[in-house]
């Protein structure tokens, strides 16, 4: 199958994923700076999730646009992954909503880490078929598992002294993978 209908879908679904959550907060009941502070987590959950889906479609993007074949499974997988994504508004409000509480923190961080296992695994499917990303698959490899540890140690460090910690190392994540994007970027010139 040829790339280009899915890039366009998965590349609109991702627009819509990251703006629809903003849709959802609450006007403030007043107009002063501290009638702001109900909507306090939920724009902060909302920046670090905004910008680490953000880092993550770069990633994704660099990766496509060397891609020349994708199968069957490669579709399916990315439309597993697109679901999980597709989740992160609910955890923003809810989040937003709970910012101490273990439960919110944990669903999140469970359903970043799953948008993540999802976006290796089709990596690694890519890079089986075609060739020419098979270098990048193996730079991957090695941010994914960095990736992942870091939204482990935050799930952990989260049930166990700071529900926090779990958006925070989606953040912490984000940031990583900007500085890769950099890094790559660099020695690419």
């Amino acid at each position: 199958m040829k790339k280009d209908r899915f890039v366009a879908f998965f590349d609109a679904i991702m627009a819509i994923i990251m703006t629809i959550a903003v849709l959802q907060f609450a006007v403030p009941a007043g107009a002063k700076w501290s009638d702001l502070g109900d909507l306090g987590f939920q724009v902060l959950v909302y920046a670090m999730s905004f910008f680490w889906l953000g880092m993550l479609w770069i990633s994704i993007h660099n990766m496509w646009h060397k891609v020349e074949y994708i199968t069957r499974g490669v579709l399916v997988i990315n439309i597993i992954m697109l679901f999980f994504t597709s989740m992160i508004p609910f955890f923003i409000i809810y989040i937003g909503r709970y910012f101490n509480e273990p439960v919110p923190q944990l669903l999140y961080g469970i359903d970043v880490i799953c948008v993540s296992i999802f976006n290796h695994l089709s990596l690694e499917l890519l890079g089986r078929h075609n060739p020419q990303v098979e270098e990048s698959v193996k730079a991957m490899r090695r941010t994914g598992a960095i990736d992942l540890g870091i939204k482990l140690a935050g799930i952990i460090i989260g049930m166990t002294l700071c529900p926090a910690a779990v958006a925070v190392s989606v953040f912490v994540a984000g940031i990583m993978l900007l500085i890769n994007f950099m890094l790559m970027k660099k020695k690419k010139q």
